[in-house]
Parts: structure tokens; C-alpha cells; sequence
């Protein structure tokens, strides 16, 4: 289980009418248009003019004359709720958060599969405290989808995914969430790209990319138009450092959609398989320079799989699948995962300097677990080890769990700009330092008078404290709600 996607590069986040419209552009054209002139020396360039029904760039409009998106927030806001999961491993629990949104009156939530991965407990809190414990209707690690369930009697509102136009870059979206456990906040941003792939994110999804401020706990939540419709499903962010940078990858929502309605029927996605692992390819066509074709080439096969079984080979490049050409290894897998297990394929495939075809039975594709153990076997390769959640690891073990602080975090939750210190993500249940009233939430500042600059300086702290046998810490910190405190943190 994971509270947000993290790399060393990649941070691997029936409802009522809007009152506001988008308003109709009318422009009329001058009966006579003046040719340019360069300004003569010492002329006053003219003010650019609005054109009325246009709505103003923010270079000409002060920000504070620009439409507010607090009925927008207050509305939508209702069907966002923080998933907060429960992990145990050995003897300790230890506790995570991401987001989420209720998609129908079914009570159905849809978040993130990395953020309940390997949860023991799962529960739906929204933003007026109110929790309920949920249960799995169905996960889709391919895609990072999950949807969860929950029972009440009370009436809850729900959001609908987007139905309208394509998304387009540029437009204006609006991120709702959990980030780092401090509660629901909301951030504005646009479209900044379309169709992004990113590192490690497999065959089927295609990112939207926006500038919206997103950080650990906001993956699963909804990305909203402006109009309230859900246009995607922040997933992770690209980040240096670990904090927003600018660069969030959400899960579209026409591929989230078709996850979740196959999640509803059948708990998971079945998706046509054939076993054999697959490259770019890309060759000069019969010895021409500078002419190429494109295809998949045929990288590993795994034994006793149907690529296997029907006689394709190692270096073979696969051209077609049935009437789709294939340009490369992400195109071939998806035209594969797009066939239904037991279906007839006709491949086109070329072998040596000649094309032949195939019919081979599609198979049913594996969880991606087994998929990535089954590839590395067939390569004589070890197979990955298995998955641990980020929550379970141990900080030096005090049972808090902490971050470094960016500048931009420091001021989201009104931190001093003389203040240094670390972030408590999560705190392991029924610990010492739980006992002794850490939270999530809290920034710890001095450790016994010294400052707190890092997270590498806290472990040095502590490992130093562990060498001089210390049995506690005297730590100055800041709670939640602002101020500072003491906590004495047993070691």
C-alpha cells in the first residue's frame, strides 16, 4: 500500500446543475482593418481592448477579477473523501492516506489501486468527519484503479466522469484532495499535455498531464472540469524532490471508466494474452536509407504460452493483429489486452527479410505481478522481489515516519519561513511514539535543542541518540492546528 507513487524521478492522485455557464464568444471584425505601424518615438502603445463575451487572459485581469470556483469546490467537494488504509506487517500497523470520489448512489468509490495496496482495514472518511469502513469491489494494477464500496443510510452525493468534448490543453481543471494527510485542499490549474506515457506505467493508459498543485495524497482523487465533471484520476506526479513541481499525471476518464464498469461486472479486467515479451522495432526496409518501418519485436516468449505454443519466435516483429497495424511494443500489447480471452487473432509478422501469418488463440493475461515474474524467468533473469508497501519500512525505528519539507509545503500550512524541520507521514498504530501523542500531521523541529534540517539529519540524530543509549527524545514540534509543543519520542 502506498499514500502516493514515488520514483527518484517520478512521484510514483446525480450531482446538481452548476449555476455558472460557459459564456458564448462573439467576435465581430472591424468594417475596416487598419494595417500595423511600428510606434514612432515617444507614442503610448494602446491598451489591448477586451472583446466582449471573451473571458479575459489573467495578463490583463487583476487575479482578483477573475470568476470564483468556490460553488464549483463546495459541490463537488461533498463527493471527495480521504481513504485512509490500515497496513500490517509483523507485529506493527501503520497507517496511510490518499484520496478518493463517490461515483453513483451505489455508495461506489473510486481511488487509486497503490493507495489500498495491501491495506488490511480501508475506510472512507469525508471532509466533515463522517467514516465509514469500505470493502473491494475490484482492483486494476494495469491501470492504478480501484473501486470500493461502503455502507450508510445517509443520502451521499455523488460525481459523474465527463461525457462531453474531448479534453483539450489549455483547459482550465481543478484538483481536490488529501495532500500529506493535512485535510481536503484544492488547487486550479490547466491541461498542460495530453496523451503522456511515464516511467514504469505499462501498456494502457495514456496521461493527462496538468500544472495543478498535486502531492502525496492526492493520488486517487478526482480532477475536475469546470463544470464539475471528472476528467480524470490524479495518480502521480514527476518530482525531483517529492513535492509538486508542477508536473502531475492523472488516469484519463475514458480509461477509468471502462475499469470501473468491468471492475462492477467481474471484480477485475480480463484482457487477450499471448505470453510473448515485446520491444520497439525499427529497420532500414530492404537496405534503403533512410526509409524505415516500425513494428514489436518479439523480446521473450514465455514457456507454454500461446506465442509459444503457436510458433512465433525470438526476433520475430510482429506488423498487424488482425486489421490493426502496429507501430510499436505499447500499440501490440494494448491491441492484444483489447481481445477477449479465447478469441482467434491473425498476426502478420515478419522473420528474417519475410512476412508470414498466424492464427493464434488468445490467452487470459495475468496480474501484472505475474507478468513481470513470468518475463524475467523466460529472460534466465531473477524474478522481482516481491512488493513491500512504503508504509511498512521502519524510520530508525521510533514508529514515526517523516518527510522533508519544500518551500511551497511550508507555506501551504503556514509555517514560519525561519522554521526548519520534517513532516510525520504516518505514525505506526499502537506504538511508543503513538502512546506518547505523535500524529500524522505534525512537523517536528528540535530534537533536545538541536534544529531538525532533514531527514537525513534525523536519522543521525537518532542513530547518534540510539549509540549513547538514550531511552527518549525531547522533541519540539509543531502540531496540526499551528503553534508549537513538546512530546518526549521514547527510543
Amino acid at each position: 500500500m502506498r499514500a502516493a507513487l514515488m520514483t527518484a524521478s517520478l512521484v510514483l492522485f446525480a450531482a446538481p446543475a452548476m449555476a455558472q455557464t460557459v459564456p458564448t464568444i462573439d467576435i465581430k471584425r472591424p468594417a475596416q482593418q487598419e494595417p500595423y505601424q511600428p510606434l514612432r518615438d515617444g507614442a503610448q502603445a494602446t491598451q489591448p481592448t477586451h472583446i466582449a463575451g471573451l473571458p479575459p487572459t489573467i495578463m490583463q485581469t487583476p487575479i482578483a477579477a477573475l470568476p470564483s470556483i468556490a460553488d464549483l469546490v463546495e459541490r463537488v467537494s461533498q463527493s471527495t473523501v480521504n481513504i485512509i488504509v490500515t497496513t500490517a506487517t509483523g507485529q506493527t500497523l501503520s497507517e496511510g492516506q490518499g484520496s478518493g470520489f463517490v461515483i453513483s448512489p451505489d455508495r461506489e468509490v473510486v481511488t487509486n489501486y497503490h493507495v489500498i495496496e495491501g491495506g488490511q482495514t480501508i475506510e472512507i472518511e469525508f471532509n466533515d468527519g463522517r467514516r465509514y469502513p469500505a470493502e473491494i469491489i475490484g482492483t486494476d494494477e494495469e491501470t492504478d484503479i480501484a473501486l470500493l464500496t461502503f455502507a450508510t443510510s445517509e443520502p451521499i452525493p455523488h460525481v459523474s466522469f465527463h461525457q462531453g468534448n474531448a479534453t483539450r490543453i489549455g483547459d482550465w481543471v481543478v484538483a481536490i484532495g488529501n495532500p500529506f494527510g493535512i485535510g481536503q485542499s484544492t488547487s486550479l490549474g490547466v491541461v498542460s499535455a495530453i496523451g503522456r506515457a511515464r516511467v514504469d506505467s505499462g501498456s494502457f493508459v495514456d496521461y493527462i498531464q496538468t500544472d495543478a498543485t498535486i502531492n502525496r495524497g492526492n493520488s486517487g482523487g478526482p480532477l475536475f472540469n469546470l463544470q464539475g465533471d471528472v476528467i480524470g484520476v490524479n495518480s502521480a506526479i514527476y518530482s525531483p524532490t517529492g513535492a509538486s513541481v508542477g508536473i502531475a499525471f492523472v488516469i484519463p476518464h475514458q480509461t477509468a471508466e471502462e475499469v470501473v464498469q468491468a471492475l462492477r461486472t467481474d471484480g477485475r479486467v480480463r484482457r487477450g494474452y499471448m505470453g510473448a515479451g515485446l520491444r520497439d522495432a525499427v529497420f532500414e526496409m530492404d537496405g534503403l536509407p533512410g526509409i524505415f518501418k516500425s513494428g514489436a519485436l518479439v523480446n521473450n516468449l514465455v514457456p507454454g504460452s500461446p506465442a509459444a505454443v503457436y510458433g512465433l519466435q525470438i526476433d520475430d516483429v510482429i506488423l498487424r493483429i488482425n486489421d490493426t497495424p502496429v507501430r510499436n511494443s505499447v500499440e501490440a500489447t494494448r491491441a492484444i489486452g483489447e481481445l477477449d480471452p479465447g478469441d482467434v487473432a491473425t498476426l502478420i509478422y515478419e522473420r528474417g527479410k519475410k512476412t508470414y501469418s498466424i492464427d493464434v488463440s488468445i490467452g487470459e493475461r495475468p496480474t501484472k505481478a505475474e507478468v513481470q515474474r513470468d518475463a524475467a524467468i523466460s529472460q534466465g533473469l531473477p524474478p522481482p522481489a516481491p512488493k513491500t508497501a512504503p508504509h511498512a519500512r521502519i524510520d530508525i525505528d521510533t514508529g514515526v515516519h517523516v518527510l522533508d519539507i519544500s518551500d511551497e509545503f511550508r507555506s501551504a500550512i503556514g509555517m514560519r519561513l525561519d522554521q526548519s524541520g520534517i513532516y510525520v507521514e504516518s505514525v505506526e498504530l499502537s506504538s511508543e511514539a503513538e502512546a506518547a501523542g505523535f500524529e500524522i500531521g505534525m512537523v517536528l523541529l528540535y530534537a533536545d535543542g538541536k534544529p531538525i534540517a532533514d531527514v537525513d539529519s534525523w536519522k543521525s540524530m537518532i542513530l547518534n541518540a540510539k549509540l549513547d543509549k538514550k531511552r527518549s527524545l525531547q522533541i519540539r514540534l509543531r502540531p496540526k492546528n499551528g503553534g508549537e509543543t513538546t512530546l518526549r519520542l521514547p527510543l
